[in-house]
Parts: structure tokens; C-alpha cells; sequence
């Protein structure tokens, strides 16, 4: 097991908890879909693709963070599948309907799916 520096830890733990907020917010965006006039929902989604930014941008680190842990990497490294999900949001954009079910029954499921299984490899990482 990789051994972490305090910093490291600290920003690992951030990024671990921030997938759960952003699971929080797809819940949120989710159970007000059928509200298809709520702009909370709409900023709450802005936020979830600030926070996607923030993963994005901080996966190298986590994989340098974890250079002898190769299935944490590729697990981190399939954040491009939501990325890719992400990307077919955009032929969804005009229209509410079909976009708020994009994000319900593609969009969510991909993240939430990608977001445990990295969060069940960095567990031993934050619990230890």
C-alpha cells in the first residue's frame, strides 16, 4: 500500500467526499426532473459540471498519488466513459424532456457506477 504524504491524504479524502456530493446533487437534479422549469435544478447541474471539471483535472494526481496501485489508475482513468456520456448530453440540449431523461438514465447511472468502484478502492487509502 502506497504511503501518503499529509497533504496528499487531505486532498485524496476532499476528492473521495466530493464524489459523494456529487452523487447528492444528481439525486437532487433527478427528483426535481418533472419540474422542468426549476432553474435550481439547472444551477445545481452547473455545479456538478464544475465538479467533473474538478475531477478531471485532478485524476493525474490521484494516479501519481498511487503510481504502484494499476487497478486504482484504471479505475480513475474510466472517468473518460462519463466524460463521453457526458458529451452525448449535448444532442439533448434544446430539449428538457429528453435532456433531463439523458441525465436520469445515462448520465447518472455511468457516474454513480464509475464513482463506487473508485471509491471502493480508495477506501483502504482513507480508513487506514
Amino acid at each position: 500500500m502506497e504511503s501518503l504524504t499529509t497533504d496528499q491524504y487531505q486532498i485524496i479524502n476532499f476528492y473521495y467526499h466530493l464524489l459523494n456530493t456529487i452523487e447528492d446533487g444528481f439525486d437532487y437534479v433527478n427528483k426535481v426532473s418533472d419540474n422542468l422549469g426549476n432553474t435550481e435544478s439547472d444551477r445545481i447541474f452547473s455545479d456538478i459540471l464544475a465538479a467533473f471539471n474538478q475531477i478531471d483535472s485532478s485524476n493525474s494526481f490521484i494516479i501519481g498519488c498511487f503510481e504502484n496501485d494499476k487497478p486504482l489508475s484504471e479505475e480513475v482513468n474510466k472517468f473518460d466513459q462519463v466524460i463521453k456520456a457526458l458529451e452525448g448530453l449535448e444532442q439533448h440540449f434544446m430539449n428538457p424532456d429528453k435532456r433531463h431523461s439523458y441525465i436520469k438514465n445515462q448520465l447518472t447511472p455511468g457516474f454513480i457506477a464509475w464513482k463506487e468502484s473508485v471509491q471502493e478502492k480508495l477506501k483502504i487509502y482513507i480508513t487506514h
